[in-house]
C-alpha cells in the first residue's frame, strides 16, 4: 500500500472524525506514521483528539475502514481475537495510572504476564529486569496506594514495558506530576527508547518537550 511507509508499526491515513454536536472536525484528513525506533511525540492541546486517537490506535473505538493499520492489516478488520492479540504488541502508560491500589508494585508490574499465562519462572525472569531498570526493587512489597504520584507512574512505566511490547504509547504520563517527577519520567521514556522501544508520547506539557528535545532526537507532530 503507496501510504504506508517501510517500518512503519503503525500508520493512521486519511482519518477525517468530528462529533456531531461539534461544527469543526477533530481530525481533517489525518495522516500519521509511528516507525520502528522511533520516539514520536503528537502534542496538542484539550480538545485536539489526543484522547480520541489513542482509542483508534488501540481498538478502543473502531476506527473507520482504512484509515488505521498496523503494519498492512487495516484493524477495522480485526476480530475480537485478532484485537486482543494485536493489543498484547502494545505497552500503555495512562495519566491517572490505572494501577491495583491494594495490591503491591511486584503484582501490578507483573499484571499482564499473568494475564498472557505466562509461567512464574518466566515472570519473576522479566519482573527482576524491568525493577532493575527502573529502580523498583525496594518497593515491590509495597502496597501501591501507598507511593508518590512519580513512583506510581514508574510503576506504569515498568508494567507497560514488562512484556516487551513492539511500541509504547505514553498518553499525559506526567499530567499529575511536577517538574522534577516530570523529567524522571521524561528520562525513563529516553532511556526505554534507547533500549530498542518505540515510544509514542501523547502530551499538552510544553515544559515536557522542551525538556526532550534537549535530551534525545525526537519526531514531534502538533495535533491542530
Amino acid at each position: 500500500m503507496s501510504h504506508i511507509e517501510k517500518d512503519a508499526l503503525i500508520t493512521v491515513h486519511n482519518l477525517t472524525r468530528w462529533y456531531p454536536e461539534n461544527p469543526n472536525k477533530l481530525f481533517d484528513h489525518f495522516d500519521f506514521s509511528l516507525l520502528k525506533n522511533d520516539f514520536r511525540v503528537l502534542m496538542g492541546k484539550s480538545g485536539t483528539g489526543k484522547t480520541t486517537l489513542v482509542k483508534l490506535i488501540i481498538g478502543q473505538i473502531t476506527a473507520p475502514h482504512s484509515t488505521v493499520f498496523c503494519g498492512e492489516d487495516d484493524i477495522s478488520k480485526y476480530s475480537e481475537s485478532d484485537l486482543e492479540n494485536y493489543r498484547k504488541k502494545i505497552g500503555i502508560v495512562f495519566q491517572d495510572y490505572r494501577l491495583l491500589e491494594e495490591c503491591s508494585v511486584r503484582e501490578n508490574i507483573s499484571y499482564p504476564l499473568k494475564i498472557f499465562g505466562l509461567g512464574e519462572t518466566i515472570i519473576e525472569s522479566k519482573l527482576d529486569g524491568i525493577v532493575k531498570k527502573m529502580n523498583l526493587r525496594d518497593l515491590l512489597d509495597v502496597p501501591v496506594q501507598f507511593l508518590s504520584a512519580g513512583e506510581k507512574q514508574k510503576v506504569c512505566l515498568a508494567r507497560a514495558l514488562i512484556h516487551d511490547p513492539e511500541f509504547l504509547i505514553a498518553d499525559e504520563p506526567t499530567g499529575n506530576l511536577d517538574r522534577e517527577h516530570t523529567q524522571q519520567v521524561a528520562d525513563l521514556l529516553i532511556e526505554a527508547n534507547k533500549m530498542g522501544n518505540t515510544v509514542l508520547l501523547i502530551t499538552h506539557d510544553i515544559h515536557l518537550v522542551h525538556y526532550l528535545k534537549e535530551k534525545h532526537a525526537i519526531k514531534l507532530d502538533a495535533l491542530k
